[in-house]
């Protein structure tokens, strides 16, 4: 039996619609077709797992002794740090990982980031043996993280990666084993399609020939990607440093993230907005009088992610919100940004129905 080093998936040559097919296996077949058009045309899959693969995979991790690093998106961080998640994790010996800390703004303090990151642990009375912020991308952090996992390996257990699609659980193994073996090529396949892993992909890594184990990442219903269609997901997920956008509040003051969602004062207190969001989505400052105008005639055309095909299958919901001013906090929106609240105020959002608005304390 051969496994895809990309996906994971049991390679055969009998049924090209499911996973692992190549129309002809030999000795040097490492990838499925699926993973070889992905890694070297990019060219999107048509496979991808499901959470029914998911539960299965990650209920047969949780039964080893290993060590598990549960890998979250620090940017979509409250649709990846999941209660469903933590629930499975409880009693286990975790690490937790923020990936993808490199398209935060420059003058953000990594040590303040893990502290937030232990608070939101501790309000969840879940237990992990460390937190840490990484990114995949860069290589930041990269060796500090191989450290912790050197230090919390006990008896030469293998190395679990878990956590929701998209998070960056493959990349960042690829970046694990680029720094250790000073390699360029990635050695599992990753696309911004959620589900591109299939099955779990064991690879020999350490001395003792203990492996880290790359796992299908759960789905998230509420991910703004799934209401959306490929054509929108690079403009979605930032790819640079994030520029955040700061706004005084007044009282006729409306915001749209794209078309995304939008964001109205209805009573200013005295606060402002700093809004995170990638750089490719269109912010558009105007008047609350004209809120309603844009979402009935430029959703898809000023206003973009989504695009005027996926109009058509979106409806939207709204959300007052009152801030007391006492602490900052943040407005989560599910897969695409987050606003920060300094000072008090009441606040109107409307988003996407079926995704989510989730508030915590201030992530900066």
């Amino acid at each position: 039996m051969i496994k895809c080093n990309g996906c994971g998936a049991i390679i055969q040559d009998k049924d090209e619609t499911k996973a692992g097919f190549v129309p002809k296996i030999n000795d040097k077949t490492k990838y499925c077709m699926r993973c070889y058009k992905m890694i070297h045309y990019n060219v999107l899959p048509k496979i991808i797992a499901t959470n029914e693969d998911y539960a299965r995979v990650i209920d047969n991790v949780l039964k080893k002794d290993g060590l598990i690093v549960y890998v979250v998106d620090i940017f979509q961080f409250k649709n990846t740090f999941r209660d469903d998640m933590i629930e499975r994790l409880r009693g286990k010996n975790v690490i937790l990982v923020a990936n993808k800390f490199d398209i935060f703004p420059h003058s953000t303090v990594p040590s303040k980031i893990v502290d937030w990151l232990n608070y939101q642990c501790m309000a969840k009375s879940f237990k992990v043996l460390a937190s840490i912020v990484v990114s995949s991308k860069s290589g930041l952090f990269i060796k500090d993280l191989l450290s912790l996992i050197d230090m919390f390996r006990f008896d030469d257990k293998d190395v679990y990666f878990v956590g929701s699609a998209n998070v960056g659980k493959s990349s960042l193994i690829n970046a694990i084993i680029k720094d250790a073996y000073s390699i360029k090529t990635d050695t599992i396949s990753t696309s911004v399609i959620p589900g591109t892993t299939l099955n779990e992909i064991n690879i020999p890594f350490f001395s003792d020939n203990s492996k880290l184990v790359d796992t299908p990442g759960l789905i998230n219903d509420y991910d703004v990607l799934g209401k959306l269609l490929p054509v929108s997901y690079s403009k979605i997920m930032p790819k640079t440093e994030l520029k955040p956008k700061t706004y005084p509040l007044d009282d006729n003051l409306a915001i749209f993230i794209g078309g995304l969602a939008s964001f109205e004062v209805l009573d200013k207190g005295d606060a402002k907005a700093i809004i995170y969001a990638s750089n490719d989505i269109n912010i558009h400052k105007t008047n609350r009088s004209r809120v309603k105008d844009l979402f009935d005639s430029r959703i898809g055309d000023i206003l973009t992610p989504p695009t005027k095909d996926e109009v058509k299958n979106i409806n939207y919901v709204e959300k007052e919100i009152i801030f007391d001013g006492v602490k900052k906090k943040s407005i989560w929106f599910s897969g695409f940004g987050f606003i920060t609240i300094l000072g008090k105020c009441k606040v109107k959002v409307r988003y996407i129905e079926g995704t989510e608005v989730l508030i915590t304390n201030a992530i900066i």
